[in-house]
């Protein structure tokens, strides 16, 4: 038995995220469906088409997005003007001698001017904070990525183990035809006959079985989906994947160290800290305010006009707290980046090791003990046909090679979650930084 080759690439969601996570509407128009499977009207859709229908129309998907559009608002605020104040006044001669009237209204209006750089300073921490916010979102939907590969191949080898059991069942139809005609010609036993039925019902109830680990490996991939659209779904091994990306361990560090989000998340905050640490430096800086109003009095009548400029003393105050936070948060998001490069590399190497280890193995097994198997099979059918094999023989040839097809099922999904585990530690598929 010949089956493609096993993958499922959670980083072709990330570079069709890369192309939308910051241009494609919140809410967009579902792909359109494959074909339906063969066991009713469920769409039978390939890794890449889940992916694209999780980007585009997930509502988990659209509510991150709109994360960072709430954080582009703060470039917005960060590049206004202080609003001036308004001050009205009024004054009236409880007793005594006025000192110029005995009633008076004042109105003075103040602007504040931040001149000193402050406005570019808030501007460039604020775009900065919106960088990380951007990144923070494809961190996001990069582990959401991975949970819903691991979804899809849970899903797939589900798939396959129903069609396996399927494939068994018929077997043994054709065995118990092979067995009532030899008992109706006498030379075979009532025995036989109740020994293929008993365990033809038995596969019979471990297909059902099956079925039901599929819909529930299918409800989950569905709920990770979380698109209304979308309430049933068909994933086989065929739909899935190839590895993509260089077959070289070196290069795939390479790779995983300048595409990982979660590294360019601490990249990036090392920046946004420093950024903020400037800002507040410059929010030190004495902003003047300049101010103007007029008062006037009567009984006598008189109007008198003042201006001037006014400016706060930082004497105490000069945000030493807040630069000092920002300068100790950019700190350490600098340690986490060099903790990330070690985790990265170590993370990358294991799921190499991993994914030679597990094609090593199903090759080998391919190899070996499936031909064996088979080949098993058919002289154990031609000797019970001949009379020189007992039921009990017959059977254990089937029993053997069942087990060989369920090892090689085996093998090739853990050679598929291998394989994930390696496209999501390297990142095979550019992410689209800034």
């Amino acid at each position: 038995m010949r089956s493609p080759t096993i993958a499922r690439r959670g980083a072709a969601a990330l570079a069709l995220l890369a192309a939308s996570v910051c241009s494609a509407p919140a809410v967009a128009e579902p792909a359109p469906a494959r074909p339906v499977s063969a066991d009713g009207d469920v769409p039978s859709l390939s890794e890449q088409e889940l992916f694209e229908r999780w980007l585009h129309a997930s509502a988990e998907v659209a509510a991150l997005r709109a994360q960072i559009g709430a954080a582009r608002f703060d470039v917005v605020t960060a590049k206004l003007l202080p609003n001036p104040e308004v001050q009205v006044a009024g004054a009236l001669l409880a007793g005594g001698t006025p000192p110029d009237g005995k009633s008076g209204l004042q109105g003075e209006v103040s602007v504040p001017l931040p001149v000193f750089g402050q406005i570019p300073a808030r501007r460039r921490a604020a775009e900065a904070r919106v960088s990380v916010a951007e990144v923070t979102v494809l961190v996001a939907l990069w582990e959401r990525a991975g949970d819903l590969q691991s979804a899809m191949v849970e899903a797939a080898f589900a798939d396959a183990r129903v069609t396996m059991l399927s494939s068994n069942l018929e077997a043994l139809a054709r065995l118990r035809g092979i067995v009532e005609a030899r008992t109706r010609a006498g030379a075979a036993s009532t025995y036989d006959v109740l020994r293929v039925r008993t365990s033809e019902t038995t596969m019979r109830a471990a297909t059902r079985t099956a079925m039901t680990d599929r819909t529930q490996s299918e409800s989950r991939l569905l709920a990770l989906m979380a698109e209304p659209a979308l309430t049933r779904v068909h994933v086989t091994r065929a739909g899935l994947a190839a590895l993509r990306g260089p077959r070289d361990e070196a290069a795939l560090i390479k790779l995983a160290l300048e595409r990982r989000p979660d590294l360019e998340l601490s990249r990036r905050s090392v920046v946004a800290s420093h950024r903020e640490a400037e800002r507040w430096r410059k929010d030190a800086v004495p902003t003047p305010s300049v101010f103007a109003g007029a008062y006037a009095v009567q009984g006598p009548y008189g109007l008198q006009v003042t201006a001037g400029v006014s400016m706060p003393i930082p004497l105490f105050d000069r945000n030493q707290g807040q630069v000092g936070r920002a300068l100790s948060e950019a700190h350490a998001s600098q340690l986490m980046g060099q903790a990330l490069e070690v985790r990265i590399k170590t993370e990358v190497e294991g799921a190499w090791r991993a994914r030679e280890a597990a094609r090593v193995a199903l090759e080998e097994y391919r190899e070996a003990a499936l031909p064996a198997a088979d080949e098993m099979l058919r002289r154990a059918e031609v000797s019970y046909q001949a009379g020189k094999f007992s039921i009990a023989e017959l059977f254990d040839a089937f029993s053997t090679l069942w087990d060989a097809r369920l090892q090689e099922l085996d093998l090739e999904r853990q050679m598929a979650m291998a394989e994930a585990s390696l496209e999501r530690a390297a990142v095979l598929v550019p992410l689209g930084r800034r």
